[in-house]
């Protein structure tokens, strides 16, 4: 009873995953979202990069994840995937489910160190999403390949544009507030001189 029970439950929990695609390219989409043209664009770039740092990014398309969250799905796809016989850890994926409008973001621990979770969340939600949301998802991959590429080769994120206004919009504020109040004591100075008291300080 207790070897059928076991049984039953791994059924059960392999019921509960979704399939994965067998790995055939740098670039898989099973939604029919990317043109032959767009994928093979992103393939040349992803092969040079390999061939230049040696790390390795994939892409991946599905409709959806559930029931399991992108994140569960994104860790089981990277840790089965491989895009070659070479056995390395410096491996990402950037994984689009397309119904669920989740994107992910998940990298191997060779690239955690230069690729953590919070500047991937960066470009997941600074590059990538604003494209998607005007339908421009060969435009937001690409993007986000670039931005993951250009990390991974040292070249930090520029600082959240959020921040800076606010810090650049207060400084400036102060900065006439400043010059204002000086010019009314050079003003009334002048006008003093050139009309008497009582001109002036009309």
């Amino acid at each position: 009873c207790l070897v059928a029970l076991l049984c039953a439950l791994w059924v059960a929990v392999a019921q509960a995953q979704v399939a994965m695609p067998p790995l055939s390219a740098r670039v898989t989409d099973l939604t029919g979202t990317l043109t032959a043209e767009q994928r093979q664009a992103l393939e040349t770039r992803l092969a040079q990069f390999e061939a230049r740092k040696g790390a390795q990014i994939a892409v991946l398309l599905v409709p959806s994840t559930l029931p399991e969250t992108i994140e569960q799905y994104a860790r089981r796809v990277l840790d089965q995937w491989k895009l070659s016989c070479k056995d390395i850890d410096d491996r990402a994926l950037l994984l689009i489910a397309l119904k669920d409008r989740k994107l992910r973001i998940e990298t191997q621990y060779g690239l955690e160190g230069v690729l953590p979770d919070a500047i991937a969340k960066r470009i997941v939600d600074e590059i990538v999403t604003p494209r998607f949301r005007q339908q421009d998802f060969y435009g937001g991959i690409a993007a986000g390949i670039e931005r993951m590429i250009a990390v991974v080769e040292g070249e930090p994120l520029p600082p959240p544009k959020t921040a800076t206004r606010r810090d650049g919009g207060s400084s400036n504020l102060e900065s006439l507030l400043m010059v204002g109040f000086a010019l009314v004591f050079v003003v009334a100075g002048i006008l003093r001189a050139m009309f008497g008291r009582v001109g002036g300080a009309a």
